[in-house]
């Protein structure tokens, strides 16, 4: 006996609530999915997308893809008790686990067994054919040097918590025989809800942001305000190693680098120290709505976390937003930082983000800011300014 085709089922589940437009979300992630697996070959099931000619090290890239709410890699055989017996047993010494269950659902109601005699069937076959193929092959080993190597595992049924759910889906022709879930990031595929530019200054938060409005189907384009240090290569080659990161997520992505020294010079000459981080965030966003008109992006994102710091109370957010008319997005905004923190080490720009830098920010910082500021004061310092 012969394993047909061993594939990767993707499941996607908000995409499935889109009614009428459920095609064009659909084509749109097997787009993405098409522009980072390169070799790769991807069909349409019922429901899933099925890929063939994929590499182990490109499910690391789908675990990232907004769209996809879980993936698994499966067998697809002929609607055969003995292939599906023999797949279910190949999906069994993919895994590690120590437990698994068998589930069934059976959309060709004519097929001699039901969907629970499939899975005790499948079930008893692997539970034996496992044991019986380690115990041939400890049996036939040379010498204890080699046995080391060998899996020598127990593995048992276990219906109420297993590690390996091994889920077969027999049709009349065809079944799949699927192994361990796989957990995506869900949400929408990027570029489903068009293009935002983020703030991205190089911290923590940022980077976070520009990923949770990826998964929410926006395309995201990066602006980064650059301050004249010491160290100007190792700033921008921090940057570039976010975006890069994030690249992994939506794909190739546009960074537009601002010169901030002469604005920064300005700033502090002109403004009182208090108000200088909120004078500040008003010109960024002057900048990036400028920037928004030749890009067609339809709203800037921050990645402002409420009263995370002083600029981000209500009253300092309602003074710096007000600097543009442009839809602001905050997606972080009721998070705190230990959620922030979880999600940057699960797409991988937490150890870029804590890497040392000065920002723009870390001159504009006084020892006691401004919490609760006036629109009416902080327009009355900005007729000082030269640049704007």
């Amino acid at each position: 006996m012969t394993v047909d085709k061993k594939v990767l089922i993707i499941h996607y589940d908000e995409i499935a609530l889109k009614g009428k437009n459920q095609p064009f979300f659909v084509d749109k992630l097997i787009q993405n999915i098409k522009n980072k697996l390169k070799t790769a070959t991807i069909r349409t099931g019922s429901s899933k997308i099925i890929v063939e000619n994929y590499q182990e090290e490109d499910i690391e890239l789908l675990k990232l893809t907004p769209g996809i709410a879980t993936m698994a890699e499966a067998f697809q055989v002929k609607t055969d008790l003995d292939k599906i017996n023999e797949a279910a047993l190949k999906i069994a010494k993919l895994s590690d686990a120590k437990t698994f269950k068998v589930e069934t659902t059976r959309a060709f109601k004519q097929f001699k067994l039901n969907s629970m005699e499939i899975s005790c069937d499948v079930g008893s076959f692997v539970l034996s054919q496992y044991s019986d193929s380690c115990s041939k092959l400890l049996s036939s080993r040379p010498c204890r040097r080699d046995l080391k190597s060998l899996d020598k595992r127990s593995l048992t049924v276990d219906v109420h918590n297993p590690e390996l759910v091994i889920k077969i889906e027999l049709e009349k022709d065809k079944t799949c025989v699927q192994g361990q879930k796989i957990q995506g990031v869900g949400g929408l595929p990027v570029g489903t809800a068009g293009k935002v530019v983020c703030l991205l200054s190089g911290g923590i938060d940022s980077p976070v942001a520009a990923f949770e409005m990826m998964k929410r189907g926006a395309k995201v384009e990066f602006i980064h305000f650059h301050n004249k240090t010491i160290n100007k290569s190792g700033v921008e080659v921090k940057i570039r190693k976010l975006v890069e990161r994030l690249e992994t997520v939506q794909g190739k992505s546009k960074l537009h680098i601002v010169p901030f020294e002469d604005y920064q010079k300005d700033v502090i000459a002109n403004v009182p120290a208090d108000l200088r981080m909120i004078v500040y965030r008003r010109i960024m966003f002057r900048i990036a709505d400028k920037m928004m008109d030749k890009s067609g992006a339809k709203a800037i994102v921050t990645g402002d976390s409420l009263s995370q710091v002083a600029s981000q109370t209500l009253e300092n957010m309602t003074v710096i937003y007000q600097a543009t008319d442009k839809l602001k997005l905050a997606p972080l905004i009721g998070k705190n930082k230990r959620e922030i923190i979880d999600i940057a080490q699960k797409i991988g720009t937490y150890d870029i983000s804590i890497e040392p830098y000065e920002d723009c920010c870390s001159f504009m910082i006084a020892k006691h800011p401004q919490t609760k500021s006036k629109l009416e004061d902080v327009l009355e310092v900005e007729t000082e300014l030269t640049v704007i």
